[in-house]
């Protein structure tokens, strides 16, 4: 079983089994602290305890994380501290986990498209036409699921 994290706010999660079929998306479970979004850790931790025992050979594959010029230190920390909670989650469960760069996840999974958000979308709608992803956020699950497939690819190479 392969679940993708594609962090932040606006990000996702996919699970997809070991045929590569995607058994379960969301959104990232959020929270309004103070007029602040906030992960919503423990839903966060009720998602993967509702993974992991079923499926002993859970791998998650996180996209790897980094500050972003011209973006505020504020929401910098804000972002980095939740990237922390969700590889300290993972440790915690004892759940094996990758971190993914997204240059590297993109260049495979994106081939000849060009590497924007809408991209992703795209994509997925081809390699999985019965689920509709019609939002424009919804390329943060779009992307999820393709980070999982990603981790598939680099888990089988390993193998």
């Amino acid at each position: 079983m392969y679940l993708g994290i594609d962090p932040g706010f606006s990000g996702a999660l996919a699970v997809l089994d070991k045929n590569l079929q995607v058994i379960h998306y969301q959104d990232m479970p959020i929270i309004e602290v103070a007029n602040k979004r906030e992960l919503n850790e423990p839903e966060l931790h009720s998602i993967l305890s509702r993974f992991s025992p079923k499926y002993e050979n859970l791998v998650v594959g996180i996209e790897k994380s980094q500050t972003m010029p011209n973006q505020g230190i504020v929401s910098s920390g804000r972002y980095m501290a939740s990237y922390g909670f969700l590889r300290g989650l993972c440790v915690g469960m004892g759940l094996p986990y990758y971190l993914i760069r997204p240059p590297s996840w993109k260049k495979l999974m994106l081939a000849d498209m060009p590497k924007e958000k809408g991209s992703s979308i795209q994509k997925v709608n081809q390699i999985y036409p019965d689920i509709k992803l019609t939002r424009k956020k919804d390329h943060g699950i779009s992307d999820a699921i393709l980070i999982a497939r990603y981790l598939s690819i680099i888990i089988g190479q390993e193998q």
